[in-house]
Order: C-alpha cells, then sequence, then structure tokens
C-alpha cells in the first residue's frame, strides 16, 4: 500500500504540491512524551474503539516523544497528516506496515492493509495501561468521554487540536490524541527501521498528502 512520504511530512517548513498544482506547508509539533509502562503500544479512535488490539511489535518501556506533522493546505484548511511515536534518532531506511496482535500470519493483497477505524474524527497513542485505566474512567463516570473531546476543543492552536492526558496516575501512563486527518475512516500506521534493523519510529498515516 502507498503511504505518505514520511521523512518529508516531518521536515519542518516543507512543501508538497499535489496533481492540481496545489501546495500545501508542513508544520512539525512535538507533542510531549507518551509513557509506555509496558512497551504494548495501541493507535486508536480512543472516542469509540472496544478493547482494541496492541500492536504486535513492543517498543522498550519508558518515555517516547510524540511528534505531530500537520498540513496547512492551499486552501487554508489545516489538518494533521500524521502522528509519529519516536523511538531513536537513527536514521529510517525502510517501512514496514504496523500489524496488530493477532495480525502476523494474515497474507494481505497488494491493495490491502491493516489500519483501526475512527468514527468520532480523533485518533490517538497510548500504552495497554493507559487503555486499561481509560476503560476504567469510562465505567466511572458515563461522561468522561465528553470531557476529553471539551478538552481537545480548548486546545486550538494554529486551527487544530490536541490533546496529552496522563490516564494512569500511578505509572503516568498517558494518551496523546490529535484530529485525525480528514476525520472518520480507517488508517494504517507504519513501522520505520535503521540500517541495523532497529525500530526507530512508529507512525500513523492519516491520509492528507
Amino acid at each position: 500500500m502507498h503511504h505518505t512520504d514520511f521523512a518529508l511530512a516531518f521536515q519542518d517548513g516543507a512543501t508538497i504540491t499535489d496533481e492540481q498544482g496545489a501546495v500545501a506547508t508542513l508544520h512539525t509539533y512535538a507533542l510531549g512524551e507518551l509513557v509506555a509502562p509496558t512497551g504494548r503500544i495501541i493507535a486508536c479512535d480512543p472516542l469509540t474503539a472496544v478493547e482494541p488490539p496492541a500492536f504486535a511489535q513492543r517498543v522498550a518501556p519508558g518515555r517516547h516523544l510524540v511528534v505531530a506533522s500537520v498540513a496547512s493546505l492551499a486552501n487554508g484548511d489545516v489538518r494533521v497528516a500524521c502522528l509519529m511515536l519516536r523511538l531513536r534518532e537513527t536514521t529510517v531506511v525502510r517501512w514496514e506496515m504496523a500489524r496488530m496482535e493477532g495480525q502476523d500470519e494474515v497474507a494481505l493483497k497488494e491493495d490491502e492493509f491493516f489500519g483501526y477505524p475512527v468514527d468520532a474524527g480523533v485518533g490517538c497513542l497510548m500504552d495497554a495501561i493507559a487503555f486499561d485505566a481509560l476503560s476504567a474512567r469510562y465505567e466511572s463516570d458515563e461522561g468522561y468521554d465528553e470531557a476529553l473531546i471539551d478538552a481537545l476543543e480548548a486546545s486550538e492552536v494554529d486551527d487544530w487540536r490536541r490533546v496529552n492526558v496522563t490516564l494512569d496516575e500511578a505509572s503516568g501512563a498517558n494518551l496523546v490524541m490529535v484530529e485525525s486527518g480528514w476525520g472518520d475512516g480507517v488508517y494504517a500506521s507504519y513501522w520505520g527501521y535503521d540500517a541495523n534493523g532497529m525500530a526507530v519510529c512508529l507512525v500513523t498515516d492519516f491520509s492528507v498528502l
């Protein structure tokens, strides 16, 4: 499956020209660190997901920077193009579609891909511990999803929204949530690997570019 040129997407100030000659300017924003106590990373729509599986590949437990690539389009629209979990500073030499737990043995056709569904116009990254804490909050507070939406709307800067919320006070596990590209849809994620085969980053492509 074709994906965004992630190397270009995360060059702050880079421009992309589409087939119609319209130019989009890209900006990168650091959204803080994702606290990952288990290293089992989940990408999902946190407002609608029910027991989303973690990615099959784990990352080193700890704190990892989250970076957003945001596109300012020629028509004045602003969209989150990609969301990256940065694991190390080495150069990516290849990209591989990220598979969730249970998808390792599934063969894909050329035009097929794995991704997560979005039904509330948002996507996120979090550790499995954070999702357990989020589920507990939903069970104890039926309006907690509205609280997340309010926090997202209150965060608007430069015509786009993002929020970083701690969900498990004991471990510090948190959720980093952004508006998802064009809104609802299904979005794939990719692992970037360096020349030594080490995972450099995980990127969700919101299909804007």
